[in-house]
């Protein structure tokens, strides 16, 4: 942006035994006694019963993202046990008395009872653990679309959760909740769409146990009236990187720092803090939202720190005297940025919240003149990067169209990109840049604002090895988009470039061969934005 122009988320088998009967005596001689009749065979024992089927276990559940799988289903019990063999049957008839005998032959043995068969023992699958949860919701009075659910578990030793949640029992969407309180556990449901009933899960894990609550619901409400919901199209794509867009309202109404998700609906909006808005970024530990305005030309700086339900707004303009643009959130929340310097050119500053330089402004890490190496009466900064490999600064510069890396240390200079002072051969620009995205120690996009006065802005990619670089990639819009005032571009994981024609009001998303995928256009006339950040999740650390 220039200096001096106003700028526009699982029987026992049956077996008889016979008795044979004995054969009769012969008849006696002399009157002796015939023999005694032969005894009768023993029945034979019956069979065991057969040993009822073992219990399916049940199958362990799938494990589920960032939390415990479902349990499995218990398994059946194992079949009753086996049937009782039948007892074998009694000896053969008492044998008859030989002729003239006196005694009788004697009984058959009864045959022994068949053994009881042994029951089968059924192994159960692990079963969900034991807990209960009470919990409370509501929508935050501030910003309609996020939800503030207070709950607590029974679960021993719970140290992690989450609460899935969606349009469907299906959710979708995650908050976690990396710690656990005893009680009044408070999570935000975030990035969710306006006047929806949604569902919602809680999941606490720990101990090497999981428990899950039941179903419940919650019904969002509206967002500041006005917001115009852009034109995207075609409306559906394949290939696209998905998840939310944030970004500020630098003119239109109302101005507003907002979310949009993947539909292009609005699921976060914040205004009524100024006009121009520029610059919108999401604390490192996702918990607020940091918004500020152009302040171009220099005048007074507005910045906000604005928790993500609304619910706390803290004014640090003071803190930020001459602050402009935009800003980069570092791991340990410090803001770098850039404020009006006082020989012309903007100091690249840092400022940590709880721990202020004195003065209450921040330290200056280097002033843009010196660090670019040179002899401008006027250095016009128009974004700021976080190198975390080195940590390091990466600013670019409008007037001089060079973009350079510093030490956070010392301010020294590492390199410089384009311009009488380079220090990397074979990368060269003209016509201004604006929006910066870093991919490595030695390869960045650039957003190039009118490529010398071609009448078209246009994404590049830079690589190098050494002190030698040159261009490998490249986007132009069609038709072209004059962009002269802001812009930014942003990779993808998925290799997709997105890139913001901020005054045009207009943001493409390619594919890594440069073919447009999709294009979303703001509604409403004048409504144009500032810098922009895509994130997966509205949850935890901001893309790279």
């Amino acid at each position: 942006m220039r200096r001096t122009s106003a700028p526009l988320a699982l029987c026992g088998c049956l077996v008889l035994a016979i008795g044979c009967a004995p054969s009769a005596g012969d008849p006696g001689t002399g009157g002796s006694n015939g023999g005694a009749g032969t005894t009768g065979a023993a029945g034979t024992t019956g069979n065991a019963g057969t040993t009822g089927a073992a219990g399916t276990t049940g199958t362990a559940g799938t494990t589920g993202s960032a939390g415990s799988g479902i349990s499995g289903t218990t398994g059946t019990a194992g079949s009753i046990a086996g049937t009782t063999g039948t007892a074998g049957s009694s000896g053969g008839s008492v044998g008859s008395g030989g002729r003239g005998g006196s005694s009788a032959g004697r009984g058959g043995t009864t045959g022994n009872a068949g053994t009881t068969g042994t029951a089968g023992s059924g192994a159960g699958g692990t079963g969900s653990g034991n807990c209960t949860f009470t919990q409370s919701s509501m929508i935050s009075p501030m910003i309609g679309t996020v939800g503030i659910v207070t709950w607590s578990t029974t679960l021993a030793g719970a140290t992690s959760a989450k609460i899935d949640f969606g349009l469907t029992t299906s959710y979708g969407m995650s908050a976690p909740v990396s710690t656990v309180a005893a009680s009044n556990n408070r999570t935000l449901l975030l990035g969710m769409k306006t006047q929806r009933m949604y569902n919602y899960r809680i999941t606490a894990m720990g101990g090497g146990a999981s428990c899950e609550s039941p179903n419940y619901t919650i019904m969002t409400g509206n967002l500041p009236t006005g917001l115009m919901k852009p034109n995207v199209s075609p409306a559906t794509a394949t290939g696209l990187s998905g998840g939310f867009l944030i970004t500020a309202q630098y003119q239109g109404n109302p101005v507003t720092a907002f979310i949009l998700d993947a539909d292009g609906d609005y699921v976060w909006a914040f205004g009524g803090i100024g006009s121009q808005l520029t610059g919108a970024r999401m604390s490192y530990d996702g918990r607020y939202m940091w918004i500020n305005n152009a302040n171009v030309p220099n005048g007074t700086a507005m910045v906000r720190r604005v928790s993500m339900d609304g619910m706390t707004n803290e004014n640090y303009s003071s803190q930020f005297t001459g602050m402009n643009h935009q800003m980069a959130i570092l791991p340990d929340e410090t803001v770098a940025y850039y404020a009006y310097g006082s020989n012309g050119c903007d100091d690249v500053k840092e400022f940590k919240p709880n721990g202020a330089a004195p003065g209450g402004t921040g330290k200056t890490v280097v002033n843009s003149k010196t660090a670019l190496r040179i002899n401008d009466s006027m250095c016009h900064l128009n974004n700021i990067q976080y190198s975390m490999e080195d940590d390091s600064l990466v600013f670019s510069n409008l007037q001089s169209s060079q973009i350079a890396k510093v030490k956070r240390s010392d301010g020294s200079t590492t390199w410089i990109l384009n311009g009488s002072s380079a220090t990397i051969t074979g990368i060269s620009w003209s016509g201004g840049n604006h929006g910066i995205h870093l991919l490595g120690l030695n390869r960045l996009l650039i957003f190039n604002n009118n490529n010398g006065g071609s009448g078209g802005s246009i994404a590049k990619e830079y690589m190098w090895s050494g002190t030698s670089g040159s261009q490998v990639w490249s986007y132009t819009a069609s038709p072209a988009q004059p962009n002269m005032v802001m812009g930014d571009l942003q990779r993808m994981p998925n290799g997709n470039t997105v890139v913001a024609y901020s005054t045009r009001g207009v943001i493409d998303e390619v594919n890594a061969q440069g073919m447009l995928l999709q294009r979303m256009t703001s509604a409403g006339a004048g409504a144009t934005f500032g810098y922009i950040e895509k994130r997966a999740t509205l949850y935890g650390p901001p893309p790279r």
